[in-house]
């Protein structure tokens, strides 16, 4: 997920203003939100006792603004509050506040495989009050023959940690392993870490072919010329939303070159590719392939628009650990999450992405269902209107958008969700409803103890359930 805003905000703090972190500390920083974000959607998922949960939730309120405002340490707190609401009902106590309040900056993502150590430095996300606890240890690895371990007493504080030796292999996506330890309190993590042999001249190659392609017409084209742009980000010391494969990525865009279709229905799991949506453009997405597609037995499709700030990777990761791929497994169905960036307006270019996927992968074409979420749902409510007929059924979740043709919805399955805490859409997802009352298959619910962040969790089955329906 990208930083939203280009300018940095002043922050008010107990009534003082306060200068917010540096443009490199915020983008670390949203790197770190979101490893968070997904920690407690983890965490949420495994905690079914609804006490607990209702514990964790107003820990969390506050997210969206927060998020909003470039205040990524205190919805880091808030994220690491709600984790251990889900816990116990105790305060944390200072030392594990210590901990948890830490987090590893490495000052590279992807390196050289001949490189041979890795500048780290540990931050405090969000201040705590006390002292550092005595006797708070850190350790970092790549491998548990090396471990470096460091008994900081003030932070920031950088350590250089050896790296393993590539050997043979063109490229490996490592994981650096981060542990604090204060006492019986224990806080980790992991940060990916991409080696790659040969690294500039490989680069080079790669965007010297994409720059010679007098078209870009097919997926793999596009796709190619989207890494070699990536990639190119990531050396120079961009910092991605979430943990991105680059040797994976660049060797898969290496085969592409060779003109073949790399990527076709017997190919299961999740994949990152762009599409060729128009004559100079391509849309980037993230698509979940199942197993067992037969040609002669189109599936159903589920497109996921999600919010502001978000990406591509944030139904798969976030909106309850990716619960949306779950759901798509056991049906059997397709899943794209299109990049749609900051457009509060039709969003991506949606059916002629499905074109092009379609002359890959068996998609019916009757049963094409969306959902989106915050924004997304703005897109989602603009895509039924702007192409009628292309889509089965809409959810629109935490988000409202302008109903400007009213037939366009008359027999289309919509589910509309919000939570009734939601301080960011309700008034709006109220207004979608108000505006959808003459839908002969409208379905409206409000979620109590529920915020932005969690409704799309927590509306899912209800989701699936409409689509179900819509399905048969």
């Amino acid at each position: 997920m990208r930083v939203l805003c280009a300018a940095i905000v002043v922050l008010t703090a107990n009534g003082a203003r306060a200068q917010p972190p540096a443009a490199a500390d915020l983008v670390a920083m949203r790197y770190e939100l979101g490893q968070r974000l997904k920690r407690f959607e983890a965490a949420w998922e495994k905690q079914e006792s609804e006490p607990a949960r209702r514990r964790a939730l107003p820990h969390v309120e506050k997210l969206t603004q927060q998020f909003f405002s470039l205040q990524f340490g205190e919805a880091g707190r808030g994220l690491d509050r709600a984790g251990f609401a889900l816990l116990t009902n105790d305060d944390p106590g200072t030392a594990r506040q210590w901990a948890w309040s830490l987090y590893a900056v490495p000052e590279a993502r992807v390196v050289d495989g001949k490189v041979k150590e890795l500048r780290v430095t540990i931050k405090p996300m969000y201040a705590v009050k006390g002292d550092v606890p005595k006797g708070l240890e850190v350790q970092l690895w790549f491998t548990d023959k090396q471990v470096t371990t460091i008994k900081p007493e003030k932070f920031p504080h950088t350590v250089t940690i050896p790296l393993p030796a590539l050997g043979d292999f063109k490229g490996l996506d490592r994981k650096l392993y981060f542990l604090v330890e204060t006492g019986k309190e224990l806080r980790h993590g992991t940060i990916g870490i991409s080696q790659i042999a040969d690294l500039d001249a490989r680069l080079a190659a790669l965007k010297t072919a994409t720059a010679a392609f007098e078209k870009v017409d097919t997926i793999e084209r596009a796709t190619a010329r989207d890494r070699a742009e990536l990639l190119a980000d990531l050396v120079g010391g961009t910092v991605p939303e979430t943990d991105l494969p680059a040797a994976d990525l660049l060797a898969n865009a290496e085969k592409m070159l060779d003109g073949k279709p790399f990527y076709t229905a017997d190919k299961v799991g999740q994949f990152w590719l762009s599409a060729p949506t128009s004559a100079k453009g391509a849309t980037a997405a993230r698509v979940y392939v199942p197993r067992g597609l037969d040609p002669k037995k189109p599936v159903p499709v589920v497109v996921a628009l999600h919010g502001a700030g978000g990406s591509e990777n944030l139904f798969f990761e976030g909106y309850g650990a990716g619960h949306i791929v779950k759901e798509c497994r056991e049906r059997g169905w397709l899943l794209v999450a299109p990049r749609s960036g900051l457009a509060f307006g039709g969003g991506p270019p949606v059916p002629a992405l499905l074109d092009q996927l379609a002359a890959r992968y068996p998609i019916d074409p009757k049963r094409v269902f969306v959902v989106g979420h915050s924004m997304g749902a703005m897109q989602a409510v603009e895509q039924v209107q702007k192409h009628p007929g292309r889509f089965a059924a809409l959810a629109a979740l935490g988000g409202g958008g302008t109903v400007r043709d009213a037939k366009a919805f008359a027999q289309l399955p919509v589910f509309v969700g919000v939570g009734e805490k939601d301080g960011i859409a309700l008034t709006m997802t109220r207004g979608l409803n108000k505006a959808l009352a003459g839908g002969k298959n409208l379905t409206y619910k409000e979620y109590a103890d529920i915020e932005h962040m969690v409704i799309v969790r927590a509306a899912l089955p209800d989701v699936f359930a409409v689509f179900d329906a819509a399905a048969k």
